[in-house]
């Protein structure tokens, strides 16, 4: 009878559309699922002109790939800010630390040399000097350390984040194989996709990327100036090597194929952001203090070697000592510098202390500071550094702000498409079981009317 395989296509279409909802149910707490949806049409042509029956074409995935696309770009941007607010914010807490206090250690210095004006031969006098220019030179080494420990640090984050990468670009293309595979003999699990998606969400935190599919619902992926991660059966494959120009830094190498790359810090996400924040900021901030640690050798070294120590002699010995190729973290008190060697006076007369004058002179002489972009005092320096860190610094969090309130947004667009609301999915529960209910009624019923037409004769 007709009525008895409407029926039956009537009740295999709801207990489709049962399982698909209750799978979304299900999945409805997991990230990066996208729910799903039976899909039917009528089945035409009855003997008296009817329908003839329901027919399911199989079940779809709702996703918009736009939103999705949108979801991946927020999500690099997120990254990238990240990087920035938690680095500028270390920056900005060495320069401010009351113990790296540059300006603060040159005013202890001057203070210093200012107490010995009355009586620079006094020993205590000099000993003052020495000791509050030790304490100075022990700021600058403090500031050296955390720079190079931050440096460590965004280098070996790199080297992690190369093998994170390596590892979704392994995956992206196992979902790619696999997908041909499916859709070779018949439709793509929804499953496999949503796989993909989240691997791709993964990478994208990671670098800023380029998502194109193909015809065959293959993902080809790219760098945003065009390099290639993943084309066709070709994956790349990144590697850290050193900076020839600058051996304590990792630059990243993209093999792909036969062809060879080198990231820029351009690519975004953290990984564009650590390469951004190390290039330029700390750069910056490695050149400034080590810029102040040879302004203080030469200043001071080369007022000193105007005058005349203790005994009325021209000096024999550098008062600070630095190595040009690493300042900040050579500099130091010449080794064997007793307070008789500091040279205060100019005519060898016991208590001149006319170069103390010129010494103490040197806290409001300009200096060039190629990494503040002019000349500036050794006090005001330290302010305009301190200063910049901290605009950059509150820049970041604004930009961190708005990124994350743009990846919110993105990830409320995707989950109105996409997403599984909990209360659609128990009313459609209802519906289907209501139909189902329904269409088991019609079976029983083209059963009871298939006996009573037996029964007649």
């Amino acid at each position: 009878m007709n009525m008895l395989n409407i029926g039956k296509s009537g009740l295999l279409a709801s207990a489709a559309s049962l399982n698909a909802t209750s799978n979304n149910v299900a999945n409805a707490m997991v990230a990066g699922y996208s729910r799903q949806q039976v899909m039917t049409s009528s089945v035409g042509g009855g003997a008296y002109g009817g329908g003839a029956g329901v027919y399911v074409d199989g079940v779809r995935r709702i996703s918009d790939q736009y939103e999705v696309a949108q979801l991946w770009k927020t999500n690099s941007d997120v990254g990238f800010s990240k990087i920035q607010t938690s680095y500028l914010g270390q920056a900005e807490q060495v320069f401010g630390a009351d113990g790296n206090d540059i300006s603060k250690g040159l005013g202890l210095v001057f203070a210093a040399m200012n107490s010995a004006m009355e009586q620079p031969n006094l020993i205590a006098h000099r000993q003052g000097i020495i000791n509050e220019t030790k304490a100075l030179v022990q700021r600058v080494h403090s500031i050296n350390e955390s720079l190079s420990s931050q440096r460590e640090q965004i280098n070996g984050q790199l080297g992690s984040s190369v093998k994170l990468v390596n590892t979704q670009l392994d995956i992206i293309s196992k979902f790619n194989k696999d997908i041909r595979a499916a859709s070779a003999i018949g439709t793509v699990p929804a499953a496999l996709q949503d796989g993909r998606d989240a691997a791709i969400n993964e990478l994208a935190s990671l670098i800023d990327i380029r998502v194109v599919e193909d015809a065959q619902g293959l993902v080809n992926i790219s760098l945003e100036k065009g390099e290639p991660l993943i084309a066709g059966n070709t994956k790349a494959t990144l590697s850290t090597v050193p900076d020839p120009l600058n051996p304590a830094n990792s630059n990243i190498s993209i093999q792909f194929g036969k062809s060879q790359f080198v990231f820029e810090n351009s690519v975004g996400g953290s990984m564009g952001s650590l390469m951004t924040y190390r290039d330029t900021q700390l750069a910056n901030s490695q050149t400034y203090i080590d810029e102040l640690a040879q302004h203080l050798a030469n200043e001071f070294n080369n007022t000193l070697a105007l005058g005349t120590d203790l005994s009325g002699a021209a000096p024999v010995k550098n008062f600070l000592s630095v190595n040009s190729v690493n300042p900040a973290g050579s500099l130091a008190i010449s080794s064997g510098f007793t307070p008789e060697d500091l040279a205060l006076g100019l005519d060898g007369t016991q208590g001149d202390n006319s170069n103390l004058k010129a010494l103490a002179a040197l806290a409001s002489k300009s200096l060039g500071f190629t990494s503040l972009g002019g000349a500036v005092s050794l006090g005001e320096s330290f302010s305009s550094i301190v200063g910049a860190l901290g605009s950059a610094s509150r820049q970041a969090k604004a930009d961190a702000k708005t990124n994350t309130d743009l990846h919110t947004e993105a990830k409320s667009q995707w989950a109105s498409t996409s997403g599984v609301n909990p209360d659609e999915e128990g009313v459609n529960l209802i519906v289907y079981q209501q139909a189902y209910q329904a269409n088991a009624k019609v079976i029983t019923t083209a059963e009871r009317l298939f006996q009573t037409v037996l029964n007649s004769f």
